[in-house]
């Protein structure tokens, strides 16, 4: 079972308990205040096209952020996470604010039963990512531990096998973050085929860089480029 907390255009945000609803039954959820305020502090790297609400977006790339804590049920933590570009997706469980303001983006709470406990997890994905360093604010209602898998892919190129793209990946697991307390994490993200997803953890006063990996993706797309599955 999915719970579907934010989409673009209308931003679905449960309260700070969570109820856990089925995703059909979210065209109940009330509305919540959608802020696009840009933050001016974090900016893009490359002067790119932000990309379009279709299939075709799949084309630029795409950014999965899976975040988890170590209790059952319910993430304890909310997530916001600011592009290069200074604009907001997320929900923040302290101060209530939410932020819908990425091209192509949504956001849900899987609540399957992954490893046998109970455990759910919460989802953040956007299509079409611009390049650049998105900041990723990890916001906890109570005191826990959250562990995070960040999956990115570049853009499509055209080479001899057809269009490829790059797949890579970070993971950061059991973090420490005091209740009613923020943990930054710095996403740096490139379309480029040959750069790789990096994070790097914001933590009294330094920075501590988390090793990637990465592996190729080459598939063949017809030439009339139509749209793929994630």
């Amino acid at each position: 079972m999915s719970i579907n907390l934010l989409n673009r255009g209308i931003l679905k945000v449960l309260a700070v308990v969570m109820v856990t609803v089925p995703r059909s039954a979210l065209s109940e959820t009330n509305l919540a205040h959608v802020s696009r305020l840009a933050d001016p502090s974090i900016r893009e790297l490359a002067d790119e096209v932000d990309p379009d609400d279709n299939g075709d977006c799949l084309s630029l790339g795409a950014l999965d952020i899976v975040f988890r804590t170590d209790n059952d049920g319910l993430p304890n933590v909310g997530v916001v996470l600011t592009d290069p570009r200074g604009r907001r997706f997320g929900f923040d469980p302290l101060t209530k604010g939410a932020w819908d303001a990425l091209p192509v983006a949504q956001g849900y709470i899987d609540c399957d039963d992954l490893d046998g406990r109970g455990a759910c997890r919460g989802v953040v994905q956007i299509c079409g990512p611009t390049s650049g360093t998105y900041k990723l604010e990890v916001i906890a209602r109570q005191t826990t531990h959250y562990s995070l898998s960040i999956s990115a892919r570049s853009k499509e190129v055209l080479d001899g096998n057809g269009f490829q793209s790059c797949h890579s990946e970070d993971d950061l697991n059991n973090v420490a973050v005091r209740a009613r307390s923020r943990s930054t994490v710095l996403l740096n993200y490139s379309r480029d085929p040959q750069q790789n997803v990096t994070a790097q953890l914001q933590h009294r006063g330094h920075t501590l860089s988390l090793e990637s990996r990465s592996h190729r993706h080459p598939y063949l797309k017809s030439s009339e480029h139509s749209a793929a599955g994630q």
